[in-house]
This record gives structure tokens, sequence and C-alpha cells, in this order.
């Protein structure tokens, strides 16, 4: 990734200015609102998402993931300022806490650890069956403020959708760390559709494993 795009995926702060449900547009020559004190994040990707959806995702501050602001309130306006986003939203429902979140980008890979050739395979497996397990029981239990909630309600053809544009950020990928990072995206998108599918991942395996042995 070079030092641009670097750039544009760091996150900056958001801020928020929330509009009443149903009320007027406020005058030109009348002063904005007061930025209300929500303290998110936002990302080139999260602005770009929230763009598309016309509801605000967010950088969450415990896992970093993106998510949607919880109701999903309506975008008024949504624009590049200096060095952070504008957002007026409405009505205002609050995001994932009041403190300020820790300054986590979600697509950041410095940090990604190339594990060796010979690692061994065990603990993928290992992994892989957790994180089936983890998914199948959001399906299952459907708790608030998950990822993996919010795709399952959004629908098979969602999810779907959200697997492709997955694959095509991984053929976009350049260096070692973001082809990591990504196929690490692209894996669990793929879990969720197999699940969302009523299939298993070791149904895929099973079919790797036909292959080479036939």
């Amino acid at each position: 990734m070079n030092k641009a795009n670097a750039a544009q995926d760091s996150p900056w702060p958001v801020l928020v200015t929330a509009q009443a449900a149903n009320s007027q547009p406020e005058p030109a020559s009348e002063p904005s609102s007061e930025p209300a004190c929500f303290a998110v994040l936002m990302n080139r990707k999260a602005f770009r998402k929230s763009r598309e959806a016309g509801y605000p995702w967010i950088i969450h501050p415990a896992t970093g993931r993106l998510l949607p602001w919880p109701e999903k309130p309506a975008i008024v306006s949504l624009s590049e300022g200096a060095g952070c986003y504008l957002l007026k939203i409405t009505p205002a429902p609050r995001p994932y806490g009041t403190q300020p979140p820790p300054q986590i980008n979600p697509d950041s890979r410095q940090n990604v650890n190339i594990p060796e050739k010979n690692a061994s395979a065990e603990p993928a497996a290992s992994v892989m069956q957790t994180l089936t397990q983890l998914i199948a029981k959001r399906r299952h239990e459907m708790p608030e403020g998950s990822y993996t909630t919010h795709l399952f309600r959004e629908g098979l053809e969602k999810i779907r959708k959200k697997t492709g544009e997955e694959a095509v950020e991984l053929l976009l990928a350049q260096t070692p760390q973001d082809i990591i990072y990504e196929s690490a995206d692209l894996v669990y998108h793929l879990l969720v559709l197999l699940e969302a599918s009523g299939l298993s991942w070791s149904e895929v395996t099973g079919e790797l494993e036909r292959r080479h042995t036939s």
C-alpha cells in the first residue's frame, strides 16, 4: 500500500451534529446546531460505505471493525473537512459509548505477522472450527451490536454482495500484509455466506479432499 492510500485509510474523527426527526433545516443565516458529543472514528472505507448506504458506518472502539451506527440514523449530510469528517444525522441515537475510542485503524496492516511457511496446520484448523461455530451461534442468538448479526439481518443476497466486494479487495491487494488481511476478511465473509446458505466449511474441505485424491 503506498503512502497516499495509507493516509486515506487512516481513521479520522467525525464531527457529528444531530437534527431532530421531522425538523426543518436551519436557515443559512442562522448558526448551526452545536456538535453532538459523540466520540467516533471513520476511515475512507467507512466513509464510502456510509455514502452508499445512507446511514453511518463507524469504527467500533473495542474491535476496530466497521459497523453500522446503531439504529441506522439517516444521513442528512456527510462530507470531508480539514482532518475530519463532517456528519449530520437524524435522529441521533448514541453510538458505541462516549469515551474517545482507541486509535485503531482496522485497515492498517503494519502489525500483521506473516507466519512461517512450515507452520503447523493444526492451529489454523482449530481457528476455522472455532470461527464457524461462533458464526453459527451468532445466527442463532442474533446479539445486538454484532457485525455478524448485521450481515444475517441484511439477508443472503446482501451477504453474497459483501463477499464479492471482499474478493475484489483481495484482488486489489498489493503487499503481503494486504493480501493476508484481505484474505482473512474474505474467508470470514465466505463462512457467513456458507452458514446463511445452509452449508458448512466441512463440505468445502470435503470437496477439496475429493479433488486431491481423485
